[in-house]
C-alpha cells in the first residue's frame, strides 16, 4: 500500500521540482552542460554518490546503529552486557564517529554536515534542541499505545485516536506558529514558549500515567505536548534557516532534521532498553505467584496483558508494572525536555523581515536591498 500511496502523494511535489529545475536551466540559473547527457551510467552514479555523500551517510548511520542496538539487544543476549558482541558494537560505533568527521570535513566534496554549520550558533542550537526534544518525545511515545491498551479500559478505536492526538496537535499548532512569526517577526520567544509548554505536558504525564488518572488529564498531556511541540518544531527550523545564506536553506533544513531524527532514534533505543530491562523484574515483583512462562507471555504481548478484566489480580499487577516502568521513562523524558529551553535562551533572536534571510540584504525576488536585515537580539 505504501509503495502506491507514497509515490502518489509525492507526485505533485516531484513534478513541481522538475518543472522548476527545467525553468531554471532555461534561464541559465543552474548548470546545463551538454557533457552531462554524454556521461556514462558509471559516471552518473559516481556523481550522485558524491553529491549525496553516500560514504559519509554510511559511516554516520553505521555508527549510530552500532551504538544504539546493544541497548535493546543486551537483555536477550547470552551473558547480557558481558557478551563481547555488545561491547564490540559500541566500541566500533564510537570509533566510527571521528572517521565520519574526518571524511566529512576533509575529503567529502558535498559533506553531510558542512563544517561552516558547526560554527553557526543558530544551526548548532537548532540541532541540539531538535535532538533533545525528539529523544524526550520518543521516550514518552514509543510504548504509549501499549500502555493505554493495558492500563485504560478503552476500546481499540479510542486508543488509536488517543495515540494520534499529539500528532494532530503538532500539525495544527505548527501552522499557528507560522502565522505568529509572520506577524511578530521574531521566532525566539515563540520557540521558548513552545518548549516550556511541552515540558509542562511531559511533566504532567508522570502524574497521569496511572490507571486512576482521569481520561481528560492524560489526553490533555498529549494536547499540551502537541501545542508546545508544534510551536517549537517550526520556530527552531526558522531560526536555523534565517542564519544562513539562501543557497544553504535546503542543506541546513536537512541537517537539522537529520540530527533531530538521530535524537528520536536515541529516545526509542533508551525506551526499549528501559522496557526490556525493567519490565520482567516489575512483573515478577507484582505477580510473584504467576509462573515465569506466563509472565513472559504478559511481557511479550499486550493482548495477553489486557486479556484479564479490570480488577483481576493479574491485570492489576500488570498495570502496576506498566505504571512503574512508564514513570521512569517519563522522568528521563522530563529531564531531557529541560535542556532545549536553556539552549533556546542562548540562540540569537533574528528579525524575520521581508528578506530571504537575516544575514543577506536580498529581498524575496533575489534583488539586493539597502535595508538592514542582519539584526538580532540575544
Amino acid at each position: 500500500m505504501f509503495a502506491i500511496l507514497v509515490p502518489a502523494t509525492l507526485l505533485p511535489l516531484i513534478v513541481t521540482l522538475l518543472w522548476a529545475e527545467r525553468k531554471a536551466k532555461k534561464a541559465g540559473l543552474v548548470g546545463n552542460e551538454g557533457s552531462e547527457s554524454r556521461d556514462t551510467l558509471v559516471h552518473r552514479l559516481r556523481r550522485s554518490a558524491s553529491q549525496l555523500d553516500i560514504l559519509g551517510l554510511a559511516l554516520l548511520g553505521t555508527s549510530v546503529a552500532l551504538i544504539l542496538l546493544p541497548l535493546t539487544l543486551a537483555e536477550n543476549a547470552r551473558g547480557h552486557w558481558k557478551n563481547a558482541s555488545m561491547i564490540a558494537m559500541i566500541v566500533v560505533g564510537v570509533i566510527l564517529i571521528p572517521f565520519f568527521a574526518i571524511w566529512d570535513w576533509k575529503f567529502a566534496k558535498h559533506p553531510v554536515i558542512p563544517r561552516r554549520f558547526t560554527v553557526n550558533r543558530s544551526v548548532v542550537g537548532a540541532c541540539l534542541i531538535g535532538f533533545f526534544d525528539f529523544a524526550s518525545f520518543y521516550l514518552t511515545f514509543t510504548y504509549l499505545f501499549s500502555f493505554v491498551i493495558v492500563v485504560k479500559p478503552w476500546p481499540l478505536l479510542h486508543a488509536t485516536y488517543f495515540a494520534q492526538t499529539q500528532t494532530v496537535a503538532l500539525t495544527v499548532f505548527g501552522i499557528c506558529a507560522g502565522f505568529a512569526m509572520r506577524f511578530l517577526h521574531r521566532y525566539k520567544y515563540i520557540l521558548i514558549g513552545g518548549l516550556c509548554v511541552r515540558l509542562l505536558g511531559v511533566g504532567l504525564m508522570i502524574h497521569s500515567r496511572g490507571a486512576n488518572a482521569s481520561d481528560a488529564e492524560i489526553v490533555w498531556t498529549q494536547i499540551l505536548q502537541g501545542i508546545g511541540g508544534g510551536f517549537a518544531a517550526v520556530s527552531l527550523q526558522v531560526g536555523a534557516q534565517a542564519s544562513i545564506p539562501h543557497v544553504d536553506v535546503a542543506m541546513v533544513t536537512a541537517v537539522v532534521l537529520l540530527v533531530t531524527e538521530i535524537g528520536g532514534s536515541v529516545g526509542s533505543a533508551v525506551a526499549g532498553a528501559l522496557w526490556s530491562n525493567m519490565m520482567p523484574g516489575k512483573l515478577a515483583h507484582y505477580l510473584p505467584t504467576v509462573p515465569e512462562a506466563d509472565r513472559q507471555k504478559l511481557f511479550g504481548s499486550i493482548v495477553a496483558a489486557s486479556s484479564f478484566p479490570r480488577g483481576h489480580p493479574v491485570r492489576e499487577g500488570v498495570i502496576a508494572a506498566y505504571s512503574d516502568v512508564m514513570e521512569t521513562m517519563l522522568i528521563v523524558a522530563t529531564v531531557l525536555s529541560v535542556f532545549p529551553i536553556f539552549i533556546a535562551l542562548a540562540m540569537p533572536d533574528w528579525y524575520l523581515g521581508d528578506q530571504q534571510n537575516a544575514v543577506e540584504k536580498v529581498d524575496l525576488t533575489g534583488e539586493k536591498t539597502a535595508e538592514e536585515t542582519a539584526t538580532s537580539r540575544v
